[in-house]
């Protein structure tokens, strides 16, 4: 009987695990769906990044998007553009690949736990992209100002103007989109 008991919290820890192996791989596709901008493409990832944190729960999240980030590292050309190695560190985007653990573990963290209207998950989703941001954006300076163009002297503005302005309404509408399927995702998981 106890071996039982026991069974069943390693088979949800297994089944998470499997679940996180999943997004990762589901991240890996998002990469290669890209609108070309210079320095950081538009990807679907970060899309795939909330779901993760919204259905996986904050440390599943998480593992999901470290994952990715260690195949990208080990050479698997899972980054945007069918890129990865270990040199990827020294790219512009690189700090927002890094934002994505943070960022999955925001949704999942803030995730409403019971019933709520879809506009509370998309309110974490919100959260969620602002770290993406607050992680990605100062990477994105300092490798500006000290690896890729350090004469230029990147300033706080032309950051903005490279990193955030052309990404906030793609994100906006994938933190609604997210949290309108994750509230129906979960009120389906519910009803069964």
């Amino acid at each position: 009987m106890e071996q039982t008991q026991d069974a069943v919290p390693e088979r949800a820890n297994l089944r998470k695990l499997l679940l996180a192996t999943f997004f990762s791989v589901l991240t890996c596709v998002s990469a290669s769906i890209v609108v070309p901008i210079p320095y950081v493409p538009i990807t679907m990832q970060s899309f795939v990044v909330l779901m993760a944190g919204l259905l996986l729960g904050a440390r599943y999240g998480a593992v999901s998007q470290a994952l990715y980030l260690l195949l990208g590292l080990l050479g698997l050309p899972v980054f945007a553009g069918g890129k990865g190695g270990l040199h990827h560190i020294l790219s512009p985007s690189f700090g927002f690949l890094v934002g994505f653990i943070p960022a999955a573990f925001t949704a999942g963290y803030l995730v409403p736990k019971g019933p709520a209207p879809w506009w509370r998950f998309s309110l974490a989703c919100f959260a969620a992209t602002a770290v993406l941001y607050a992680v990605g954006l100062p990477l994105f300076w300092l490798n500006m100002n000290f690896v890729t163009a350090p004469q230029a002297g990147m300033t706080f503005v032309r950051t903005m103007k490279l990193a955030f302005v052309p990404f906030i309404l793609p994100d906006s509408l994938k933190a609604l989109l997210a949290g309108l399927l994750a509230a129906k995702t979960q009120a389906v998981l519910k009803s069964r």
